[in-house]
This record gives structure tokens, C-alpha cells and sequence, in this order.
């Protein structure tokens, strides 16, 4: 199985905390994000793990040649971006690498109660062309999903506002993205091209051509995130509440 670590990001709402340090490596609860990650990743059953690079590529680099052995059963590649290329753009970015499996792809800021062999049993379970992780949750960008839990439109300010792609199944419910999806290949294989894209822009063009999106719903299962320092706290705070998940993302 294999998996794909958004961490290209400059993490501008961290600037006071990062001190020159890329956003992946920053500690939580005295242990870098993305070593956090990687063993999460392990745990549920991933083998090859790509991590985008852009900002301070040099020292994600670096730490990855240093902790490598600390994690023999993974293949972890880099793929460095010169120009941020967005969340669709560096699924493109990683060319062959996709071939025609399924690509777990893990916001480099999140860490949630979301095993990747279950993520990926719920995905083989279903017709979907991708399952995105959900929880109802503040977000200024709302998923809209139907009864069914299908993707069917998007109410976000920066996208134009409200708007639905596809006819639903019963009402229609707001959730939030938690930064977390499974996409088939036939998804990937749509994505190549040049440029930088958004991936939730691209699911949705997917769901308006007839395609379908699902989702799994945390509901009350664990979701964090290191975005700011406010959330850098609170995520924290509710992992020493929750030693069974710190435990599952400690290397």
C-alpha cells in the first residue's frame, strides 16, 4: 500500500513557532510530526511513502537520510516541488510512482483516530473513485454530503459559496474535510497535468462528470491539527488525554 505525505507547505500560521524549520518537522509532544506520521503509516499496513517537498526542502531531506533506519519497513521517497504545485498538483507531480494501485494521501498537519488498512478495506468495499475522511467540525469549507455519505458539492467562500455538483440521496449534511482521502488510479491518472490544483476543486469536477465520491465519517473519533499555534496546543492537549493514539503515531 502506498502513501503520500502533503508536507511542501510553508506553514505561515506557524511562523512564530517554526523559527526556520519546516512545518513537518515541527514537535508534538516532543516528537516531529512527520516521524509521528511515518509511524502511524506503519502501523496501518503502508510500505512505500512519498513526501512532497518545497519549503526547507533541504532539512526534510536531511532528517529523512537521519531516521530512515528507524523505519526499515518503509520505502520513503522525497519529491521536491521548485514551485508549490497545491494538493492535485503533487499527486501529478509523482508520475509512475502512483502505477495502478490506490494512493492514500495524509495532510502533513493531521493526526486523527484513522487506521490506513481499515481506510483502505472501506475503500475495496465500495464503487467509489475516492474516499475522503469527514467529521462534522467547524471549517470555513464545508463538504456537502447526502445520505449515503456521497460527495455531491462544496459551500466555501473561497470557492464561490455554496453549490452542489450532484443530485443527492435525502438531505444534504455539512461536514469538514480532515485532510485524509484514499483515490483510486483511475482518479490519479485524471491529474496529469502540469500546473498547480487544488484536489478537493479536482473530486469535485470528477462528481459533476457522473463520478462518485465517498467518505468515511470520524463522528467522535479522534482529529487533529497543527495548522496554527492554537491548534499545535489543542492538538497537545488531547493527545495526552488519549495515550492509545499517541501511542499509535510514536515511533
Amino acid at each position: 500500500m502506498k502513501a503520500l505525505i502533503l508536507a511542501a507547505g510553508r506553514g505561515t500560521r506557524l511562523a512564530s513557532l517554526t523559527n526556520g524549520r519546516p512545518k513537518i518537522l515541527m514537535p508534538v509532544c516532543g516528537v516531529p510530526m512527520l516521524e509521528r506520521l511515518l509511524a502511524g503509516l506503519g502501523r496501518g499496513g503502508i510500505i512505500d511513502v512519498a513526501i512532497n517537498t518545497h519549503h526547507l526542502a533541504e532539512q526534510v531531506s536531511a532528517h529523512v537520510e537521519r531516521i530512515a533506519d528507524r523505519f526499515p519497513e518503509l520505502n520513503i521517497r522525497l519529491f521536491h516541488e521548485p514551485e508549490l504545485l497545491g494538493t492535485g498538483g503533487a499527486i501529478a507531480n509523482l508520475g509512475d510512482y502512483r502505477d495502478q494501485s490506490p494512493l492514500l494521501v495524509w495532510n502533513g498537519d493531521v493526526l486523527a483516530d484513522c487506521s490506513a488498512h481499515a481506510l483502505f478495506v472501506l475503500h475495496f468495499d465500495t464503487e467509489a473513485l475516492a474516499t475522503l475522511v469527514v467529521k462534522e467540525r467547524e471549517d470555513a469549507s464545508q463538504l456537502l454530503i447526502d445520505g449515503e455519505g456521497t460527495l455531491c458539492g462544496i459551500d466555501s467562500p473561497a470557492r464561490g459559496g455554496r453549490r452542489t455538483v450532484r443530485e443527492p440521496e435525502g438531505e444534504l449534511r455539512s461536514v469538514g474535510f480532515c485532510g485524509i482521502s484514499i483515490l483510486a488510479p483511475e482518479i490519479c491518472a485524471r491529474f496529469d497535468k502540469p500546473g498547480a490544483f487544488d484536489l478537493l476543486d479536482a473530486l469535485l469536477d470528477v462528481v459533476a462528470d457522473g463520478g462518485t465520491i465517498g467518505t468515511l465519517d470520524l463522528r467522535r473519533g479522534f482529529w487533529g491539527t497543527s495548522g496554527s499555534p492554537e491548534e499545535l496546543s489543542q492538538l497537545e492537549k488531547e493527545l495526552n488525554g488519549r495515550p492509545e493514539t499517541l501511542v499509535r503515531f510514536t515511533p
